[in-house]
């Protein structure tokens, strides 16, 4: 039975090597006013030493964005919020945002088309830039299967099949286990789209 196409970003699952899901974020800055909304389960890059989500495929990624703290304009309380609205100003001008960064971490995420068998751990793929949702805060990423790849590097990769009822790999839209390729720290060098 397939499952309908709902992109809703990258889930953590758990860290590689079958290890529990410890939920471990680091906090980073999100630049005061920053125009675009990040949502939960984007996968975002640090440039310019803040985070913001990534803009290419080609981005090196820092990790998965999880929230975000800062202090409303209007009522002067703390907001701990599921998704960073695009130019709100923080009356402190500290934003931060939750990040899950660690490269061993596996995500659930789902794709736009049929992921195979023969998919799991030899191709890589790029995923959907889309926008979230400002009501539930979750991200609008998936993954895009039309660039399947086992030459070059994409984003993720696809690690296995998300084991719930009605979901299987060779049916349409599947939720899978995949970990980032494209992580900043999987590079030997800086890069400059970090």
């Amino acid at each position: 039975m397939a499952l309908s196409k709902a992109l809703n970003g990258a889930v953590p699952a758990r860290m590689r090597g079958s290890s529990p899901n410890s939920g471990g974020q680091n906090r980073y800055r999100i630049a005061n006013t920053f125009a675009s909304s990040i949502f939960t389960g984007d996968i975002v890059k640090v440039s310019a030493g803040y985070i913001q989500p990534i803009a290419t495929t080609t981005d090196f990624a820092q990790g998965v964005f999880m929230g975000c703290e800062y202090v409303d304009p209007v009522s002067n309380r703390p907001v701990y919020g599921k998704y960073w609205p695009g130019g709100t100003s923080s009356v402190d001008a500290k934003p931060y945002a939750n990040v899950v960064d660690d490269p061993s971490a596996i995500y659930v995420m789902q794709a736009d088309a049929t992921v195979s068998i023969g998919d799991v751990e030899s191709a890589n793929f790029a995923v959907t830039l889309g926008s979230g949702s400002t009501l539930t805060g979750r991200s609008g990423f998936g993954i895009k299967v039309a660039t399947r790849d086992t030459t070059i590097s994409q984003m993720v990769r696809v690690v296995g099949s998300y084991d719930i009822p009605g979901n299987e790999l060779g049916d349409a839209n599947p939720k899978v286990l995949v970990r980032i390729v494209q992580h900043i720290d999987a590079q030997v060098s800086v890069n400059s789209g970090a």
